[in-house]
């Protein structure tokens, strides 16, 4: 009998996302949705959350039967989330891309404002870490999204920095803490998505020309480039407490 084609150290690396369940916090638009659209695409298999019901229900019906269940909640609450975890648990992946954030200058804050950020970019992602513990399979991973805001500091961005980089910061110690199972961090810099829908059109295309003209790669970012990376980190096995900067080099610009 013939001897089977030896496996490589990369193909026991990489894990296929076919057959997998994902969920996914923050999957009603934008980059979440981007994930969820291309993870299925791959023939895994999504729970999609996030604040609101619609939209979800927009982004689910693009998906069909690899929908494995809608959970709009809150996820400053811890027991929702533990309860949109378990489910459908346990998971092979668990991606958290919602942010509720707000660019003022510093003394210009106001207590809400600061309260919205904490629990969207800090407390959400500490929940959904708690939840990994007990509703994510062990050889699974999380994925946070920081930002450009940690390394860039600028005038309205003094919590958003902060906030990125103590993401990083955890998602590392998690790492560790919770080992096999991994912990990762994509950091976006301008992307083409609803955060920026604050602003007029006229407004917001100002703002992307000029940010396209600072960078090495010329554009904007698209919500595409920022789930290729996300696919990438969860496929990859051999990946855990790693910052990934999908930025078109705005870090070095």
């Amino acid at each position: 009998m013939a001897n089977a084609t030896p496996v490589s150290h990369f193909q026991r690396g990489c894990e296929a996302l076919e057959g997998k369940k994902l969920f996914i916090l923050g999957a009603g638009s934008g980059m979440g949705a981007a994930i969820a659209k291309m993870a299925v695409a791959k023939g895994a298999k999504v729970a999609l959350s996030g604040r609101s019901e619609e939209k979800l229900k927009r982004t689910a019906s693009e998906l069909g039967d690899a929908v494995l269940g809608i959970y709009p909640l809150d996820a400053v609450d811890s027991q929702a989330v533990d309860a949109a975890l378990a489910d459908k648990a346990p998971y092979d992946h668990i991606v958290t891309t919602a942010a509720d954030l707000t660019f003022k200058p510093f003394v210009e804050l106001s207590d809400d404002d600061i309260e919205k950020m904490l629990g969207s970019k800090f407390f959400a992602p500490l929940n959904i870490a708690r939840g990994a513990n007990q509703y994510l399979n062990a050889n699974g991973s999380v994925l946070f999204f920081s930002g450009l805001a940690a390394y860039r500091q600028g005038e309205g961005s003094s919590i958003v920095g902060a906030l990125n980089m103590a993401l990083e910061s955890l998602a590392a110690n998690l790492a560790i803490e919770m080992k096999p199972k991994r912990f990762n961090v994509i950091s976006p810099g301008v992307v083409d998505a609803g955060s920026w829908d604050f602003l007029s059109d006229a407004d917001r295309q100002a703002l992307f020309d000029s940010v396209a003209a600072s960078l090495p790669v010329g554009r904007v970012g698209h919500v595409d480039d920022l789930a290729h990376a996300a696919i990438g980190l969860m496929e990859n096995g051999f990946i855990t407490g790693t910052v990934v900067n999908v930025d078109g080099g705005g870090r070095i610009a």
